[in-house]
């Protein structure tokens, strides 16, 4: 837990609750397990990110035990939804996926999909990866500075969610 109050001129991700217990099931289930994944939903709060809600997998989506492609409609479908209810503000900030061996370490191919989001949004997003180790989240920042990938470290356990930066 901090002591102190955060600090303004840094930028902090807070994913609820719920959120985080998807991740926490997934990694108990995943092992072994064809990789599976879907979308993050939230909110940018100036230089910050709320994660509020995740789509799962569908039954069009494409998953190995080395990849994972979204391919159904519900995660888009989802995305709109959310857009239209929360008048505009919560929207697609990033992806989650499992990997099923290992630590939760992005891949080769994962770093080249997160710079390519990064590239088109132009906003920072957060991507999650889960695996029977535990789940890490890593941050973009837009292109226009650099599509950098950085590890997030858990700061504190806050009343809605847990705080990385």
């Amino acid at each position: 837990m901090l002591s102190k109050p955060l600090n303004a001129s840094i930028s902090y991700s807070l994913i609820r609750f719920k959120v985080c217990g998807l991740f926490d099931l997934t990694q108990m289930a995943c092992e072994g397990q064809p990789e599976s994944g879907g979308i993050l939903l939230g909110c940018h709060r100036g230089p910050h990110l709320e994660i509020t809600d995740f789509t799962e997998p569908g039954l069009n989506d494409l998953a190995s035990l080395s990849s994972f492609t979204r391919v159904d409609k519900n995660h888009q479908q989802a995305a709109t939804e959310a857009w239209f209810q929360s008048n505009e503000t919560v929207t697609y900030v990033g992806e989650w996926h499992s990997h099923p061996f290992g630590s939760p370490q992005p891949s080769s191919l994962d770093h080249k999909i997160w710079n390519i989001v990064a590239e088109h949004l132009k906003t920072p997003s957060l991507f999650v990866i889960v695996s029977p180790l535990g789940w890490q989240v890593f941050r973009t920042r837009s292109s226009r500075q650099g599509g950098e990938i950085v590890q997030l470290e858990l700061v504190e356990y806050g009343i809605t969610g847990i705080v990385f930066r």
